[in-house]
């Protein structure tokens, strides 16, 4: 039971969201879902400095002369200019330091003055973009590549040896939910969100399912065009439709009771969700089917007179349960903190706020730890056999048990702290399992309730790595999803008796799932501070390493979220154009436990871009690319740490890609989500959080008269995570502030939300195209280059 609506950066949701897709997205901030995460579903799917200012403030003579260099923006050659943003100065005070923001206003996306701004942005944009000469067949290509693909496949589950999944086979834009009967069954189509009413409007996504134990009905959460606002529906699987009753504002997890017909949910209040009161007082009730939910008793949260648990406004509770288990776990958290409030109680006597609740850990101080921060924290609950990570006494982690049915049990160590950090864990009826982190490549391990029984470690048919595992709570089945840097995300089966994983046909392959060309390496650069950061680098086998490539390289760095290695098909064309491409494990991430999270946190942040600004010069001193061909790509709360790579080295790249930035960092507590990310990066409420906060906001740190890179930076209108005004405040300083003459632009997608979570088909690839055609453009390609 997952949060995703509270983070930022990070992918939505549970285990039936998408851990991986096939689709590479190089915002690697995803998720790595994996989440973001990862990924949304995956790796999957991002111009041009507008010469206005250079025309308006330097004279047409610099305008003119961009004509010899190759970089000259479509402004140039007769496109309308987009309006430059008006600067209207306010200023703060934080702690005696004084803080001018010039763009205060377009905080008001009301504001028709802002809407305008952002409309002209973005129309600008796309015209340069779909100028370029390269991009009709880059974008055909890309398509082509994504369509050969039978289905991508995502969002696994197993309920009583019957395999659900969110696909969406090659004809279609959206994931449709199947099921099968056992591993071999053939999938049988239940939810189709293409074919709803109202899908013509906006495109509507299954966010998020939960089937019953008995397999009779389905809790499904629908967003519509990537808002991040889920409405809950039920769908009974035996009548083929949804049941009348619908619930808004669901943002957690439903959880079933034993007997199929009632489940607990997370609702938040009636608010706007673009103010700080969205993701307040959240309660959790519990709902039958056929009432409807405005009827729903509360369980949990804050402001309920009678409730047995004190909730603070800012703690979203959620229940766990598991089919079969007489016990519920509630679960309590400060936001985006990894540590968690846990209590206990038997299932059937839970009807009301009067429950009494058992205190497994009353006490953050106790430091229950679900997972690494890339799920975020849940525990495991199998039978009434409590399972989860703590870091409390061992920094690597520890995996405890508890038995619920025993008033005077104790946790006790079920798997001890290796040297190996421990990732995650995972409980099924047979065994529980767990991920060990080794610079981001997780391995898998499981210990079998059997007597007798020792840790074990599964052995895969090839090199991969393990992005998560789904085991069924009712019977031996189980997969796990494994990636690499040379294979699309596949799923494996485990056998109960044997340590060898075999492959399936969850995810059919397709022609460019096992690509025989790639070469993957795995180096540590050493930092500033001379720690070494490991660094992920692909490219087609015989490429010369003379400083000619054109390079991505990714990174992210934030709640200790690990970019996986991950291929997808489309992320070929980018190979095609004789592309590198290249991960920077940056501290802030979990590559090494909770060690290397907090080593890029709040104070310490500044290692997080500098340790990105090592990787890249790595790849420049080792002739991998040079300045002129490197491109930097990042999303979300990794906007932090690409913004201020380039603010530190604006000569280190040629070109920025980012998506959703965190940019604004001294405003981001005002948003919806800004609360929830105190735990992360610190508040302005206290000094050591503003003086955190002031040196990781690119906003704060751009500087007139600086050669900065290209720079194109993605929004989404119904992003309630990352709100678009982060993006349009941090272009238009830049386009203000820029003396390179090269392209900055504002992209907005106005059928999207957080990072292209729930993006159709066609959206990823027109993202993918975006994003490399503005990459191949500002690195000289001179299939991109204009040719007015």
């Amino acid at each position: 039971m997952t949060r995703r609506l509270s983070t930022f950066g990070r992918l939505p949701a549970n285990n039936t969201r998408a851990t991986a897709k096939r689709r590479v997205t190089p915002y690697i901030g995803f998720a790595w879902q994996t989440g973001e995460a990862a990924f949304r579903p995956a790796l999957s799917r991002f111009l041009a400095k507008t010469l206005m200012e250079g025309i308006m403030r330097r004279g047409y003579t610099f305008a003119l002369g961009l004509f010899g260099t190759g970089l000259v923006t479509s402004a140039a050659f007769g496109q309308a200019l987009p309006p430059v943003a008006p600067v209207r100065p306010v200023a703060d005070t934080y702690f005696g330091t004084k803080v001018v923001d010039n763009y205060r206003w377009m905080e008001d996306l009301k504001d028709p003055e802002m809407q305008h701004w952002m409309k002209a942005q973005s129309n600008y944009a796309r015209a340069t973009l779909d100028a370029l000469p390269g991009y009709q067949p880059l974008l055909k290509r890309i398509a082509e590549l994504e369509s050969s693909e039978p289905a991508e496949v995502t969002g696994v589950q197993i309920v009583s040896g019957r395999y659900y999944s969110l696909r969406t086979p090659a004809n279609a834009q959206s994931p449709k939910l199947y099921v099968r009967d056992g591993i071999t069954g053939k999938d049988r189509l239940l939810i189709d969100p293409e074919n709803m009413l109202g899908n013509d409007k906006s495109h509507f996504s299954i966010h998020g399912y939960w089937p019953s134990p008995d397999d009779r009905y389905i809790a499904y959460q629908l967003t519509a065009g990537g808002d991040g606002q889920p409405v809950l529906h039920v769908y009974d699987v035996r009548a083929g439709n949804d049941l009348p009753e619908t619930a808004d504002r669901n943002f957690g997890d439903p959880q079933w009771c034993n007997d199929n017909v009632s489940f607990f949910y997370a609702r938040g209040q009636k608010a706007d969700p673009r103010t700080t009161a969205r993701l307040k007082n959240e309660r959790v009730y519990l709902h039958v089917l056929g009432r409807t939910f405005d009827d729903d008793p509360p369980i949990l949260g804050h402001g309920i007179s009678d409730a047995t648990v004190a909730i603070t406004p800012d703690e979203p509770p959620e229940i766990v349960t598991a089919p079969g288990s007489h016990y519920a776990i509630a679960r309590i958290q400060r936001g985006n903190d990894a540590r968690l409030r846990i209590y206990a109680a038997p299932i059937d006597g839970i009807r009301d706020s009067t429950t009494a609740w058992r205190a497994i850990a009353p006490s953050y101080d106790d430091q229950y730890i679900g997972s690494d921060n890339v799920d975020f924290p849940v525990v495991a609950l199998t039978g009434d056999e409590l399972y989860w990570l703590s870091r409390k006494n061992a920094p690597h982690g520890e995996i405890l048990k508890l038995d619920l049915a025993r008033a005077d049990s104790k946790p006790e160590v079920i798997v001890a702290q290796g040297r190996l950090p421990i990732s995650k864990v995972y409980a099924g009826r047979d065994a529980i399992y767990w991920r060990v982190s080794d610079a981001g490549v997780n391995s898998i391990h499981r210990l079998r309730f059997v007597r007798g029984a020792r840790p074990e470690t599964l052995h895969l048919p090839y090199s991969a790595s393990i992005l998560a595992v789904f085991p069924d709570p009712l019977s031996d089945a189980a997969v796990i999803l494994a990636s690499s840097w040379l294979r699309a995300p596949a799923y494996l089966s485990i056998n109960a008796r044997s340590v060898v994983t075999t492959t399936n046909d969850l995810q059919p392959a397709g022609p460019g799932d096992r690509p025989d060309d790639l070469v993957a390496e795995e180096v540590k650069v050493t930092s500033w501070d001379g720690t070494l950061v490991p660094l992920s680098i692909v490219y087609r086998r015989g490429t010369k390493l003379d400083g000619n490539n054109p390079t991505i390289l990714g990174g992210y760095g934030a709640y200790g979220t690990t970019p996986a290695p991950q291929y997808s098909a489309t992320q070929r064309t980018w190979f095609e154009h004789g592309g590198i491409w290249a991960i920077a494990h940056v501290r802030g991430g979990g590559e090494y436990g909770e060690a290397w999270h907090q080593a890029g946190f709040q104070a310490t942040k500044p290692n997080t871009w500098k340790d990105y600004i090592a990787c890249a010069q790595y790849l420049i001193d080792h002739h991998y690319t040079r300045s002129q061909k490197l491109v930097g790509i990042a999303a979300s709360m990794g906007g932090i740490m690409i913004g201020r790579a380039i603010e530190e080295r604006p000569d280190l790249v040629a070109v920025a890609i980012i998506r959703a930035p965190a940019a604004d960092m001294l405003r981001f507590e005002t948003t919806g989500t800004g609360p929830h990310n105190v735990p992360e990066v610190g508040s302005v409420k206290t000094e050591a959080g503003f003086k955190s906060l002031y040196a990781m906001s690119p906003y704060a740190h751009v500087e007139d008269g600086v050669k900065y890179p290209a720079v194109i930076v993605y929004a989404g209108a119904h992003d309630h995570r990352a709100e678009p005004w982060l993006a349009a405040k941090f272009v238009a300083r830049l386009q203000a502030a820029t003396a390179s003459g090269k392209p900055v632009l504002l992209r907005m997608d106005y059928d999207a939300g957080h990072t292209g979570f729930d993006a159709t088909r066609a959206q990823g690839d027109k993202d993918t195209a975006d994003m490399f055609a503005f990459a191949l453009w500002q690195t000289s390609d001179p299939d991109f280059q204009p040719t007015h």
